[in-house]
């Protein structure tokens, strides 16, 4: 699908940033079939773009998402929980996706670009797997952020059971699924579940700002290095990850990115990464 095709999402693209919009304000941005499709073509034409190093995630209208929209919900629970599968091509995964990442709601995790979710309003169930995905949270002060999975009847969705644990550790993650507690924004930061909370009026603009800093400071091979590191080479053994850290930075004294590192600074002034291609061209 091209980004022209896309109805439930919508992408803006600027200074080396995709701004990422669950486009369904007037259901609240509720998750369904097709906006998950769209949402992994927005996030490939992010990863094969040269132009963008960055994704920032966020809902149209005030809110986050509010989770599965609860129409499909009611059709799958009346027809005996069944339910059929959107009927819309997929993007391929990256090259040298690892097998165990070639799931739906883990697509985030392998491509090259970091997303950082900019979540206001509510942010639940479908929502807030959909925002543990993202590499960073970044979080209004009046966010309402619950898993909200154990109030509807269900279990620990699509991975969330594996990943949760890892960002917050075991007692708070089974607090957070047990009880589907409410969070505000400063709470989701105490936890380390979200890394910045800002004024309500503010999130978007400053996840931006923040996404902006990095696609120009940052290398985008290193990030992209970073992000297979973090999520793919940390699964494994440390043993394969130490060594395939060592072929990374081998690689990296030869990367032009490493020539602007050290021209910046010994000219004493700001990498500007923005001025080469990125890891998708």
């Amino acid at each position: 699908m091209e980004l022209d095709e896309l109805t439930e999402i919508a992408v803006e693209v600027d200074a080396g940033v995709a701004v990422v919009t669950l486009n369904r304000p007037d259901r609240r941005n509720a998750w369904n079939g097709r906006m998950a499709v769209e949402y992994r073509w927005a996030l490939h034409h992010a990863h094969t773009r040269p132009d963008v190093r960055v994704v920032v995630l966020t809902g149209a209208g005030g809110d986050f998402c509010v989770g599965a929209d609860a129409r499909a919900l009611d059709a799958i629970s009346s027809d005996g929980g069944r339910y059929s599968a959107e009927r819309l091509p997929l993007p391929p995964y990256p090259d040298g996706t690892a097998e165990g990442l070639r799931h739906n709601h883990a697509y985030p995790l392998t491509i090259a670009t970091p997303v950082i979710a900019a979540l206001t309003g509510a942010c639940a169930g479908a929502g807030f797997v959909l925002a543990t995905y993202a590499d960073l949270r970044f979080v209004a002060g009046d966010c309402r952020i619950t898993t909200s999975f154990a109030r509807m009847g269900l279990p620990a969705e699509y991975g969330i059971g594996w990943l949760l644990p890892r960002m917050v550790g075991l007692p708070a993650a089974l607090e957070l699924l047990y009880t589907a507690e409410v969070l505000d924004g400063a709470a989701a930061v105490r936890l380390g579940w979200a890394q910045r909370r800002h004024e309500p009026g503010e999130v978007l603009a400053e996840s931006v700002a923040f996404a902006r800093a990095l696609a120009r400071g940052s290398s985008a091979e290193s990030l992209r290095t970073m992000k297979r590191q973090l999520f793919q080479d940390a699964a494994g053994d440390f043993d394969s990850a130490y060594a395939r850290s060592v072929a990374d930075m081998n690689a990296a004294l030869r990367h032009p990115d490493m020539r602007e590192g050290l021209a910046a600074l010994r000219e004493r002034r700001p990498t500007d990464f923005l001025a080469r291609p990125g890891p998708g061209s």
